[in-house]
């Protein structure tokens, strides 16, 4: 297949570049090498794909902590305007929406979160809004008031808005469409691992909308209904 794809890429001039192309196996032994004109694909365990650390098995807490690092970044980048004291609110939230948020969740949508993973979003987020407005921890204020002040969108809020209409968008693809078949497939052989399973993309989905949530899914009023009470936090 590889080889294929490489012979219909020459013939419009374009050419596999064997330094940025890396191979990723869901197996820790036992592969074949793969070559393109004599030269061995790099066998990596992960990689950074589309700004997403792709890896096997998929760990998006790492994922979770990159994405947290380059919201810092940002934040740092315009910390003498999000922490001025003499920059009216509005504007600070407008930039820290602007910049900020699309920083931390770039992929959220794909992400599996779990209850860890949030609480470290809504921790980063609070951390912020805390500099925003000048407070410090010890000032005990409380985060319903934090809210109030800075009235920034909440990042858990936003990444689950993001991944319910992901799915929404999954299940209104046709049957061919390759992002459809992964989330409707079952491998035929394996099992998973003893103990407490990891977390899927689509649990979170199916726990709110039922198994049959593809089908849910066309129904607008219902799945709007849904929608904001899981994104409110409400169903789980």
């Amino acid at each position: 297949m590889v080889k294929e794809l490489a012979a219909a890429s020459s013939q419009v001039g374009l050419r596999i570049n064997i330094k940025k192309t890396k191979l990723l196996a869901n197996c820790s032994s036992g592969h074949t090498p793969i070559k393109i004109c004599g030269e061995e694909i790099e066998k990596v365990d992960d990689f950074v794909y589309l700004g997403q650390l792709i890896s096997f098995p998929r760990d998006h807490m790492r994922e979770i902590r990159r994405r947290i690092q380059a919201g810092w970044n940002a934040f740092r980048k315009y910390r003498h305007y999000l922490t001025s004291q003499k920059i009216a609110m509005k504007h600070k939230r407008r930039l820290f929406n602007m910049c900020i948020v699309p920083s931390i969740l770039n992929g959220a949508e794909t992400w599996a979160l779990t209850k860890a993973a949030e609480a470290r979003l809504a921790t980063t987020q609070r951390q912020m809004e805390r500099r925003m407005i000048g407070a410090r921890l010890i000032d005990r204020i409380s985060n319903k008031r934090l809210r109030g002040i800075t009235k920034i969108r909440d990042l858990v809020q936003a990444a689950r808005q993001r991944k319910w209409r992901l799915a929404r968008k999954v299940a209104m693809m046709s049957q061919d469409r390759w992002a459809r078949r992964l989330t409707e497939w079952r491998p035929r052989i394996g099992k998973r691992d003893v103990g407490r399973p990891r977390r899927r993309w689509q649990d979170v989905i199916s726990k709110t909308a039922g198994v049959q949530w593809m089908q849910a899914a066309h129904c607008d009023k219902q799945w709007s209904r849904i929608g904001e009470a899981f994104i409110r936090n409400e169903c789980d």
